[in-house]
């Protein structure tokens, strides 16, 4: 049995497959959350493997990613790690696989891009 976190990861990985410009090679969603998990920003950027594009998505894929990256942000907390407030999460079409990098920034959130 996988632990929870990699299921909520395996499940972030198939909404962005799923929503994602059909022509994407790379995908990626740039999440800021706040401690508590109750606010989100999120980014979407698609790359074809000659151009990299921002998308957007539909509001109820957002609160499902939402509901999602807080599932992931409230387990880790569960498990004795601090809460993240940042995450860059890549998807790799191609390899069928995924890559998570979370990031402690006291002011995740941004005015602009999260970049």
């Amino acid at each position: 049995m996988e632990l929870k976190n990699i299921e909520i990861s395996k499940e972030i990985g198939q909404c962005l497959y799923n929503v994602a410009p059909e022509d994407a090679k790379i995908i990626l969603m740039i999440a800021a959350l706040s401690p508590e998990g109750d606010v989100s920003q999120f980014e979407f950027y698609s790359n074809n493997g000659v151009n990299e594009s921002e998308f957007s998505i539909g509001d109820s894929d957002t609160m499902k990613l939402h509901y999602l990256a807080t599932a992931h942000q409230k387990f880790m907390v569960a498990n004795n790690q601090p809460a993240w407030t940042r995450c860059e999460f890549t998807v790799n079409v191609e390899a069928s696989k995924f890559s998570m990098e979370l990031g402690y920034e006291e002011n995740s959130f941004r005015d602009g891009s999260l970049r």
